[in-house]
Order: structure tokens, then sequence, then C-alpha cells
């Protein structure tokens, strides 16, 4: 019998783990189907089983996604598809378009694997695991849910999910389909964080170094957590009202030295850096963010979901005050909303570069 993990682990056995068994646990709840590469390995996924799977018309993948993706270079040891090899610009992972003789031999290896028949089709997008599971914890367009068709589970671990990264898309389109200000986002989040224990403060300033040209750095959302044995610990918030690109993050870390002016300031070394905007960051700055152990991007709603799991301890005798009072408020649940990606029009990404 086929297994999903040891069949992507010979793959590519740096793969995720975490991300590899938050796909396992979608693809037992929901049946999902899945076949491996002629050479055996990987797992691949009909994409339109994927969107009926959220519960979604059967062409979201293909209205909402597949018009954001992009050639990549083919790759001979690639059997699945040697034709047309694609990675999706919005979405990790890779989607292949498959035609003619690749898509006759994905509809024999998918009945060998599963005993049913695709029929009579002319084309099929299907993605890598990465791809499938980027698409099931998505957002879209056309439902604007929010993991909604995945149940009430999805939305309880909501927390640990983001969308997947950006580079391709103009920032004058993501303006239109975020936040009009950074300061509407901030006092939103500080709005949500009022009902809780875990309340931040706005601006906060700290005295900056004295070779800076400036005297104090603000702060967008701070909070100092006191701590039997550590002291203190920092939260900070930095908040853009599009995405986090490269710049951003070199900028807040290495230009501006926040992590270490925290550090410096405080006298601690527990320093919690959070950069969020409503679409996260792009490939390139999740990538360096890696870099940087005390420093995480997240996506608007993953911080909102953070602060709602608090919201939700606090009042543990309150649930309906929680879902059909403060999270039925548009502020709240704009926030608890990922923002839907522009599905045309798009443009390479002119994001700042570091000199």
């Amino acid at each position: 019998m086929l297994n999903i993990k040891e069949s992507i682990l010979s793959r590519e056995p740096e793969a995720n783990l975490s991300t590899l068994s938050e796909l396992m646990h979608l693809v037992d709840k929901y049946n999902l189907k899945w076949v491996p590469s002629n050479q055996g390995n990987g797992a691949y996924f009909i994409m339109s089983q994927l969107s009926e799977a959220k519960g979604l018309d059967k062409e979201d993948y293909l209205k909402n996604w597949a018009n954001l993706t992009g050639s990549v270079e083919n790759n001979s040891s690639e059997s699945t598809t040697s034709l047309l090899q694609r990675s999706s610009e919005s979405l990790a992972g890779k989607a292949f378009k498959l035609e003619g003789e690749e898509l006759r031999n994905f509809k024999d290896n998918y009945f060998q694997v599963t005993g049913e028949s695709l029929g009579r089709i002319n084309s099929l997008w299907v993605g890598d695991w990465l791809h499938g599971y980027a698409y099931l914890v998505q957002g879209n367009s056309e439902a604007a849910k929010d993991f909604q068709s995945l149940g009430a589970e999805a939305i309880k671990k909501g927390v640990d999910r983001e969308l997947p990264p950006i580079d391709n898309v103009d920032r004058k389109l993501l303006y239109n389909s975020g936040w009009k200000k950074e300061a509407d986002l901030q006092i939103a989040l500080s709005y949500l964080a009022s009902y809780t224990p875990f309340k931040l403060t706005s601006e906060f300033p700290v005295e900056d170094y004295s070779d800076s040209k400036t005297e104090v750095r603000r702060f967008d959302l701070f909070r100092v957590q006191p701590h039997k044995t550590k002291r203190s610990i920092i939260y900070c918030f930095e908040l853009k009202k599009d995405i986090i690109d490269y710049y951003d993050l070199i900028d807040a870390i290495e230009a501006k030295r926040y992590v270490q002016l925290l550090k410096d300031r405080f006298t601690t070394k527990e320093i919690k850096m959070y950069l969020v905007a409503p679409f996260g960051g792009t490939g390139a700055a999740l990538e360096k963010a890696q870099e940087y152990p005390e420093v995480e991007i997240w996506t608007v709603q993953k911080m909102a979901l953070f602060l709602k799991e608090k919201v939700k301890a606090y009042h543990p005798k309150d649930k309906y005050f929680v879902d059909n009072i403060l999270c039925e408020m548009d502020i709240i649940k704009k926030l608890l909303t990922l923002p839907s990606l522009p599905s045309k029009n798009i443009i390479p990404l002119n994001g700042k570069k570091v000199a």
C-alpha cells in the first residue's frame, strides 16, 4: 500500500516534516487522492479535486490560481511532465498543466493507483505535494473563506498557517487588496488584543543607539511580558499594509538593528519580532528570515488568529460572545480573512534593493 510520507521523502529527503504531517492529516481526513510519479516517488494531486475538497467550485483553482502560474525550465529527470513544467508564482511548490502524451501517462498512472478513470479530458492541472498543501490551506478570491470548508479544526490550527510566498505581484495591486493605511491595521489589531490580557501598546518608543540618526525608534505594536525566570519577554510587531519584501526585512533587522536594540535596552535575549502584513512575505524575505531566530513573518490573519485564541482562553465560558459578537464585527472579520490575490494584470514586483 502506498505511503504518502515515504513517497515524498524518497523524492525530497529534506521536506519540511511539519508541513508534511499537516498534509497527511488532510489527506486522511478528506480522503484526498494522490499518485506518485512514474518513478514511484513524490506525491501529485489533481487540483480540481482539491477545489471540490474545499467545498468550492471545481474550477476554483483554474479560475483563481492557474493564471498566476509561470513556466520554469524543464527537468529531464522529472518524468511526470517533460513538456510543460510550471511553478506557481503565488503558491508554494510546483503545478503542471498536462496535455497530450504527458496527460495520457498520468491518466494511466492514476488508474493503476486508484482504480478510477479520469475519462476523456484534453488537459489537466496537477500539483506536487507542496503546491497541493499550499492551495488547501489558502484563502481564495471566489469564496473569500478562511479555511471554512476545511472545518473548525483547520480554523483552530490556522495560526500555524500563512499565505505562501508572493514574489510576482505589483505592490499597487496589493494596496487595493489589503488595508488602505497601516494605522487602520494597527488600530484593528490593538482593538482585538484589548479583549485579552495580552494588551499591545501602539507606537512604543525605545531610545536608539547614539550613533543613529534618530533619537527614538517607535514600534507599531509592543508588549513587555513579565517572566519568572527570564525577567521579561519582548513581543514586537511591525506592520505593513501590503507585503514584507527582502528590503523590509534587511532594513528592520540589519540597518535599524531592531532586535539587537531591544536586547540591549531591555537586557534580555528573549525577543520575539514579528513582521506582519496582509500578504505575509515574499519568497526571498521568508527565506532570509530563517537566518534570524528571533524573527518571523506573519500574515495579518495569522496574527488575528493568534489573538483570537487568547480571547477564547480569556472567555472560556462565553463562546457566543467570541464567535457571534466579537468575530462578527466588520473590523475583526477583515482581520480574520485572508485578502484575495489579484488574478489578472500581474506584473513583476519592483521591490527596493539593498545598496
